[in-house]
Formats: C-alpha cells, sequence, structure tokens
C-alpha cells in the first residue's frame, strides 16, 4: 500500500522488485553480510536523491525505518556500493525494466522515441573554461515510452555523439510485442528504413514528419496521407520523460568509464520506471 513519503514507496517497491532479479548473493562464498536487492535498493536511493556514494551511507545511518525496512542491523561501507555498481550487468537492468513493465500492463496505442545526452564532464563551467575543456563527448539515451503511461519500453545508451537513427531500428524491433497502433517520431527519423520497419516489421503507423525536399521512398512520399498532426502532438509526452529523468535523477552522470556511464544511464532510466509506476499505478 502507498504511503505519503515518496521516497520510502521509491524504495519499498525498488526493494520488491530487485528481489525478483537479483539472487541473494553473488557467490556461495561471500561472507553474506548484505543481499544483493539491499545493495540495489541503497544504489537506487543514492541515484533518487543525487548523493555520492559516501554520502548515502551517512543519510542511512539517520533513517531508522528504511534500515528496518531493509533489514540493516548494519550499514555497508560506501565502497561495497560502489563495487556492486561496477559489477552488476546490463541484462540484469533490461529484466528489472521488463518486468516493471509485465507487472503494469496497459494498452499501448501510441510510442513515442527519442534521445538526448547526458554529459559525463562533472567539473564546473568555470574549472572547464580555466583548463581549456570543452564538453565534446557524452552519453546518449535513447528511450521509447507508452505515450499514456509515459512509461519506458526500452532503452538504449552509448558513449555520443550519435545520430538518434542508430538507436531508432533496433529500438522499433523491441515495440513489437505491445502491439502499437502509432509510433511517433521527430523529423531526425525521417528515413525509408525506419518507416518500412515501422509498417512491415511491427505493424504500426508511423507518425513521423517528412523532411524538406524528400523525393524517393514508397512509405516516406505516402506519409503525408497517414499523418495526423493531433497523434503527433502528443510526442511531447517523450521530451517530458527526459525532463523528469534529467530532473529527478540527474543528466550528469558521474561515472569515469564509458562503459560505467552507459550503465548509469540505465540504470536512470529504470528507476524513472520505478518512480513513474508509484505515480501511476
Amino acid at each position: 500500500a502507498k504511503n505519503e513519503n515518496m521516497l520510502l514507496n521509491f524504495v519499498e517497491l525498488t526493494y520488491n522488485y530487485a528481489k525478483w532479479i537479483f539472487p541473494k548473493y553473488s557467490c556461495d562464498y561471500s561472507n553474506h553480510l548484505y543481499n544483493q536487492p539491499q545493495l540495489f535498493t541503497i544504489l537506487a536511493m543514492k541515484t533518487y536523491l543525487k548523493t555520492t556514494y559516501r554520502e548515502i551511507i551517512e543519510y542511512l545511518e539517520l533513517m531508522d525505518k528504511i534500515r528496518k525496512f531493509l533489514g540493516l542491523n548494519k550499514l555497508p561501507h560506501f565502497t561495497t556500493i560502489q563495487k556492486f555498481f561496477v559489477r552488476m550487468s546490463d541484462t540484469k537492468l533490461k529484466d528489472l525494466n521488463n518486468l516493471i513493465n509485465f507487472m503494469h500492463p496497459s494498452e499501448c496505442e501510441l510510442v513515442a522515441m527519442d534521445g538526448t545526452g547526458h554529459t559525463s564532464d562533472y567539473a564546473d563551467k568555470y574549472y572547464a573554461q580555466i583548463r581549456g575543456k570543452s564538453r565534446k563527448s557524452y552519453i546518449k539515451n535513447h528511450i521509447a515510452i507508452n505515450v499514456d503511461t509515459r512509461m519506458i519500453l526500452n532503452y538504449a545508451a552509448n558513449k555520443g555523439p550519435k545520430h538518434d537513427t542508430q538507436f531508432a531500428l533496433a529500438s522499433i524491433r523491441q515495440l513489437k510485442p505491445y502491439k502499437p497502433h502509432y509510433i511517433l517520431a521527430d523529423k531526425a527519423y525521417d528515413s525509408e528504413e525506419i518507416r518500412k520497419c515501422i509498417n512491415e516489421e511491427v505493424g504500426a503507423f508511423d507518425q513521423i514528419p517528412l523532411k524538406k525536399g524528400a523525393t524517393t521512398g514508397h512509405y516516406r512520399l505516402n506519409s503525408a496521407t497517414i499523418f495526423w498532426h493531433d497523434v503527433y502532438a502528443r510526442r511531447m509526452n517523450v521530451e517530458s520523460v527526459i525532463s523528469v529523468i534529467k530532473r529527478r535523477f540527474n543528466g550528469v552522470n558521474f561515472s569515469r568509464s564509458t562503459p560505467l556511464q552507459n550503465k548509469e544511464t540505465k540504470l536512470k532510466d529504470v528507476l524513472y520506471n520505478i518512480y513513474r509506476a508509484i505515480q501511476v499505478f
């Protein structure tokens, strides 16, 4: 049952999901002081509260109710959470996201797709200026959402700059089980290959504005006959989701290596879904 404390709701739901996905212990020969669902929930709290690893352990020292719920008689050292994040597989995150969507089924008439960048440079602008550094690379986060619920159906994260269309085909093919009626995307996704994938492989209608000067492609040239401005206007929901991810979970990644920055981005997408599930269901 929901209570009035959003953080407590988030912790409870995260922990309950984590128990389905993560084995209790990563190794039979570990000391078994802390189990993996506990560690993942602490990691999720760190991301939710936008703290450091050290700070989240300090905060937990003052959170008796949450410690009791998680069964933590003793708190782990902050490096234990760091090490858990490093060894946590991307597959587990994907499984967790699939579980969230499975536990909260809903009709998926409209899907909207878009991408955004998460900077991986955590130096402030003044430091970057005096050191002569500029933010040239970032992590590109591409998401596809159910427009009605604003839940993320699938995601991809890779080092940028990369064009959104490089993620599009794989993402579109993953939407087939949801049987969407329309797939919405901005003009950057206007290509014959993408439209063909939507129409023939997924069995949906594309709602993508045509680029100026387009003169070839069966689906591109016929797109005007199926394009509805009222339907396309709902694409703005995916931009709202991106905004919430960046405001609630931070648009800056603090991991140092590219693989960990990718994983940190994916973690934020999954935690957003938990956060959104509390609000919607």
